[in-house]
């Protein structure tokens, strides 16, 4: 009786040169002609350029979805125009109580604004900050609550990254302000 040994070897060849995608995300608001900010438009207005290639967008929020605004200071806040009824803005003393409040809130957007320079190195990566003052944050706050998050995969995270709108009939001269 003969006996056959039979051995199988697996090799796995891996291309060193395949580049690691990784999530990003932009936040866009659309004026129009005169200033207003134009609601309702969809992924399919937008398209994302990064280094010349176009980029799928692969998560979307609506312009006026529901945002978390935590402004850091310990100061009291000047008026602060209404927002939606589940928007929200938080005043913290501090970056941690800030990332601890935004933390418990169901809302999917987030923002952290600062109202004197602060390291923002510690602020998770989804969670948009803005640097301003105390005669602006207003207008921030309005312009925070009116931006669409657009998201895609990146191949190259230090990336820039530009975002064009593709004009719509009936809705005039469009301008997208990304940041």
């Amino acid at each position: 009786m003969k006996r056959f040994l039979f051995c199988c070897v697996l090799v796995l060849t891996i291309d060193a040169s395949a580049q690691v995608s990784s999530k990003r995300s932009v936040d866009v608001s659309v004026t129009d002609a005169l200033g207003r900010f134009v609601t309702h438009l969809e992924p399919a207005n937008f398209e994302v350029i990064e280094n010349g290639a176009r980029r799928a967008i692969t998560a979307f929020s609506e312009a006026g979805s529901p945002i978390s605004i935590a402004v850091v200071s310990s100061e009291p806040l000047p008026a602060i125009p209404a927002l939606g009824a589940q928007d929200e803005v938080i005043q913290a003393p501090s970056v941690a109580e800030a990332l601890r409040r935004l933390g418990a809130s169901k809302n999917s957007r987030k923002a952290i604004m600062f109202l004197a320079p602060a390291d923002t190195q510690a602020i998770p990566a989804g969670i948009q900050t803005v640097q301003t003052n105390r005669e602006t944050l207003p207008k921030w706050v309005i312009e925070l609550a009116y931006q669409y998050r657009i998201e895609f995969e990146s191949s190259a995270p230090s990336a820039g990254v530009e975002v064009v709108l593709k004009q719509t009939v009936g809705l005039g001269s469009l301008k997208p302000n990304w940041k």
